[in-house]
């Protein structure tokens, strides 16, 4: 039967390992919209709690939850302790538990204000404001950002600062194990697409995930759907209009972002990108009991530590069969000791699509983008 094995280990604690009081773990990353800001999520570990257990994982506590597949232990999650809640049983208390509550990187971000600070490289601010908040704050920028962005002395919310960056340069943080990374436009290519990952699609095999719930949000329904966009950067305001705007009529969506040029172009692309009022992102999920191990152990990999785009096929009812690449925008998983279930809210490749004139799955050598 194939099955994920978990731990958790309390870095901070000499690495000890806390698994064997662990009866349960949930965590989310990403976010749950291609529009939305990246603003961080949490960890959940329930514990047995009969002889003060909840020792081993103070406040401020640092945890790694892993996983591991058919060979490798996978870092999957990193978070910080912040608060401990007790289900005390009367009596003799021997089912006594605990809720552990963890935030992630940038979670802990979003508490931290920059005061007067001054941030100086209009490329890779990201990186700054990481060695500004460590070790608070460790998400990676190993390639900066492909628009320029404002250089000054601040008083924002890290997290804040982060998202008009991500906002501006439409990039994508990737979970990569202990250390989230930020990934631009340029690279999304050479990072995120890796034909070594299974697919997924309805049937189970050594290549493929089965999905076992599968449903399909539409654009129009799903405030993704809009007919212009009007950014505002550091010194400049633009609008600009989807080609379908005398069709569906003003739908306007907006957006402050950290840019010092380009501001015109972002607009475009934002009113571009999301002017499809059918395009669909797809809500699926699995259970790793129901898997091939095989499978299993590379979707570990490639979904849950280094995230990637993946290939994912289905038949709407009454329809034809419909494959596509789909970029995973949150990812909620619930272990118990019984099974690990995998919920994946999935937006489509046209919502990152930038028009790279070399790339044929990003750019416009891909047919499905010149709709032929």
């Amino acid at each position: 039967m194939a099955k994920l094995t978990w731990q958790v280990v309390n870095h901070t604690q000499a690495d000890l390992d806390i698994t064997q009081y662990v009866r349960s773990l949930n965590y989310t990353v990403g976010r749950p919209s291609p529009l939305t800001t990246y603003s961080g999520n949490i960890a959940s570990l329930t514990i047995t709690n009969t002889s003060n257990q909840v020792a081993y994982a103070a406040i401020n506590d640092e945890i790694y939850i892993q996983a591991q597949g058919n060979s490798f232990n996978y870092s999957v999650f990193y978070g910080i302790v912040t608060s401990r809640n007790y289900q005390d049983e009367p009596g003799n208390g021997n089912n006594s538990t605990a809720t552990i509550l963890l935030n992630d990187v940038i979670l802990q971000a979003g508490m931290a204000n920059l005061v007067s600070q001054s941030l100086t490289d209009p490329s890779n601010q990201i990186s700054e404001i990481a060695v500004i908040l460590q070790p608070q704050f460790n998400l990676a920028s190993p390639y900066g950002n492909d628009v320029d962005m404002s250089v000054g002395t601040f008083s924002v919310n890290a997290n804040q600062r982060v998202g008009e960056i991500i906002a501006a340069d439409r990039g994508i943080i990737q979970n990569f194990g202990l250390s989230p990374q930020y990934i631009p436009p340029s690279e999304f290519a050479v990072e995120l697409l890796d034909n070594g990952i299974p697919s997924i699609g309805r049937t189970t095999s050594a290549t493929q995930i089965a999905y076992q719930t599968i449903s399909r949000l539409e654009a129009a329904s799903n405030s993704l759907f809009f007919t212009q966009a009007t950014i505002t950067g550091s010194a400049a305001t633009e609008t600009k209009n989807a080609d379908n705007i005398a069709t569906y009529g003003i739908r306007t969506f907006t957006a402050t972002t950290a840019q010092s040029q380009l501001v015109g172009q972002t607009a475009d692309w934002y009113s571009n990108a999301f002017s499809d009022p059918e395009e669909v992102m797809l809500n699926l999920s699995f259970s790793d009991v129901a898997q091939n191990f095989v499978a299993l152990s590379d979707f570990l990999e490639h979904g849950l530590f280094a995230t990637q785009f993946f290939e994912v096929s289905y038949t709407p009812p009454g329809g034809v069969s419909t494959t596509g690449y789909y970029w995973p925008e949150q990812i909620t998983v619930n272990a118990t000791t019984s099974q690990t279930t995998i919920d994946m809210l999935m937006s489509p490749l046209t919502y990152y699509a930038n028009f790279i004139l070399n790339d044929t799955v990003f750019g416009v050598l891909d047919t499905d983008r010149l709709g032929v």
